[in-house]
Order: C-alpha cells, then structure tokens, then sequence
C-alpha cells in the first residue's frame, strides 16, 4: 500500500514489514533515508520513520503487522542531550547502555552509533543483550564494527562472537562477563575509538546489581546511560555515583512485548542460525567438550546425559581453532562405548571445542525449557 506522510510527523511501523521511501526525505533513529531506500521491519520489532520533508512511502505488510502516523517525532529530549553530552570529547571512549526490558535500550544504541559516525567516530557495537540479541544468535555476545548508517543492530555484521548458552546473566553470571571480557579485548585490536555496549535486562536485585557493577569495571566506561520509565532503578543508580551517568526516559512509543513473544522472536533466530544444519558426528578423543567452566575428559557429566533425548538437546557453541566462534549446534545424542557424539548444525568447519549451554531446543528451534527472559 502507498502512504503519503506529512513533514513534522511520524511513522511507526510495525513488523515483520518492509517499507520503500518513494519520495521526500525521512530518518529512522538518526540514519537518513534515499529516496528508493528499502527497509525491512522485524518480526517483533517497531522502526520510526521520521518525515523531514512530505514523503511517500510503499508499505508491505506481514502477519500481524501493523503502522501508526503520529504528531513530531518519538526520540526524547534527554537522548538528544545525552548524546550531545557523550560525544562531546574526541578521546577514546566506552559508553554502557542499561535499563529494564522494552526501554528502548537497543534503539538508543542505534541512535547513539549513528550520531558517533557523523562526528567522524570510528564505532563498535558489543550487543551483551543474551536473550534478544541482533548481533549473533540468542545466548551469545556479539562484537560489530558500524560503518555506515544502521536502522538497528541487526545492519551491523558481527566480526566476534562469544558464547554463553543461557538467554539470561542470572543463569550464567560468570560466563557473560567472561564473553563481554572477551570482546572487549577483541574490540581493543580493531580500529575503534568511540565503542557501544548494549546490556541485557537484568537490572532488579543485588545479584543484577552486583552484575552490572563488574560490567561497569570491566570496561572503565567514559559514560553510563540508564534508561528508565518514572523513578525505577534507584538502587542500580545509586552504585553508579561518581561516574558520569545520563539518566534518559524511555520513548513513549517503544513496543512492549511480553514473555512469550520474546520466547517467539528467540525461536526465530535459532532457526535463522540453524538454517540448512545437518547432522554432524565427531569423535570424543578429537574434540573438547565445556560444561559452564569445566572441560571434561570422560566421564561426561550425568546432567549433560540427561539433557539429551529424542525430543532434542542443549544448545551448543562451536569453536575451531584459537578458539574462533563457528556457530551455534543441537547436541542429541552421545554414545560413550562408541565414544561418538551428534550435533545438529549448519557448521562445516573442523570442531575442537563444544561449549555447552544451559538452553534446550528441539531440532526445529523450539525452546524445551521454560528459559527465562533477559535481564
């Protein structure tokens, strides 16, 4: 359908939809549109398409798609100022992103990645958001350098990835500060000099708390942005006083989504990174296998036995040589007498290290456990 919008005024778009600029000028969280511009809206995703001149727009709409025209535009006040405030030094920088869930984290970051690149930064992204991560599939962190304008984290091409194998810091608290560690290491050997870490959602309690303060020492951030809806976060902002925090509020605008459709939009990209797997038999005595922060020799563990059976396995992370991230696997089956195991999985290369999560997934993608949200 054709949809004509009037300067001064807003888009929302709902996916899964794509939406083709046919005339005027637009902007969505700061990246600039051409005219004959395509972008695709995720399934469980909402873009805002900021009209700069009268623009007309094609829209192709999904299932359970949706879009809204609305008055101005959708990015507060406070993330404009922040980002002001952020960008002000030239030095090397290291900017954490934090709030509960549907706070607009993700966004912020594209906005703020998108704003560096027009003061001539040089911009990486490290997405910790385990649950509903856009660079690298679900239970991973993933290290992207941003080169031109994005719409959202999912335009930046992952150059590392880190497994963790749970969806959420609460279930692998050492892990994912191990994986961040990982890449902020990883980031220090690219040409980067303004970097972005997206967090997860797990920001309510002592242990959350506890979490995002080693986060914080890990990177010796620059700034903290906390974004929050009323007067939520008091104890987590209370721990970072005496750094330079930005408080911003959530947009009004941004899409809630529940338990289930983050579980939904999680099974989708298992399948996304499944896509043409197949099955894979390797050799007990030429591969490693981790459990969490064991290697095992033999025997393997009991509970790692009991997470196979015919209606699939854990998740697993696979790693060649040097430890290079390959992808993401199914583990269903283990023979100890034959000293063989099977792993569903699009992965070709040469396997010397299985990393096992604490997710288990069906061969279809199907999550088997009640895995909980990110946090």
């Amino acid at each position: 359908m054709r949809l004509n919008v009037k300067e001064g005024r807003t888009l929302l778009v709902d996916g899964p939809a794509s939406v083709n600029l046919l005339s005027g000028s637009a902007k969505v969280l700061g990246a600039g549109l051409e005219v004959g511009s395509k972008v695709v809206v995720r399934n469980g995703k909402r873009l805002p398409f900021e009209v700069i001149r009268n623009a007309d727009f094609e829209l192709t709409l999904g299932e359970n798609s949706s879009f809204l025209e609305i008055d101005g535009g959708t990015i507060p006040k406070s993330w404009k100022d922040a980002v002001d405030g952020v960008l002000f030094s030239g030095e090397l920088v290291s900017i954490l992103v934090m709030g509960d869930v549907d706070r607009g984290k993700t966004s912020f970051c594209t906005y703020l990645a998108n704003h560096a690149l027009k003061k001539g930064r040089k911009v990486g992204i490290i997405d910790g958001d385990l649950g509903q991560s856009d660079i690298g599939p679900p239970a991973t962190v993933g290290l992207a350098r941003v080169v031109k304008p994005i719409v959202g984290l999912f335009d930046a091409q992952a150059e590392s990835v880190a497994f963790v194998g749970a969806t959420t810091p609460s279930k692998a608290f050492n892990a994912s500060l191990n994986a961040l560690k990982t890449l902020k290491s990883k980031s220090q050997e690219m040409d980067i000099d303004f970097l972005i870490v997206n967090t997860d959602g797990w920001v309510e309690g002592e242990d959350a708390i506890n979490h995002k303060d080693q986060v914080v020492e890990l990177f010796g951030s620059t700034a903290v942005i906390v974004i929050r809806e009323d007067d939520e976060l008091e104890p987590l902002l209370n721990t970072l006083r005496g750094l330079r925090t930005f408080i911003v509020e959530s947009p009004k605008t941004v899409r809630k989504r529940g338990h289930e459709t983050r579980k939904t939009l999680r099974e989708l990209a298992y399948r996304k990174y499944l896509k043409d797997a197949k099955v894979l038999c390797c050799s007990l005595g030429h591969i490693k296998i981790k459990e969490g922060s064991i290697e095992h020799g033999d025997p393997i563990s009991s509970d790692l036995m009991r997470m196979i059976d015919d209606e699939g396995g854990p998740l697993v992370g696979l790693e060649g040589s040097a430890g290079k991230f390959l992808g993401i696997g199914i583990l269903h089956f283990i023979d100890l007498k034959k000293r063989i195991l099977k792993v569903y999985t699009p992965v070709r290369g040469i396997i010397q290290t299985i990393h096992i999560g604490r997710v288990r997934l069906s061969l279809d993608g199907n999550e088997l456990t009640d895995n909980p949200d990110s946090r």
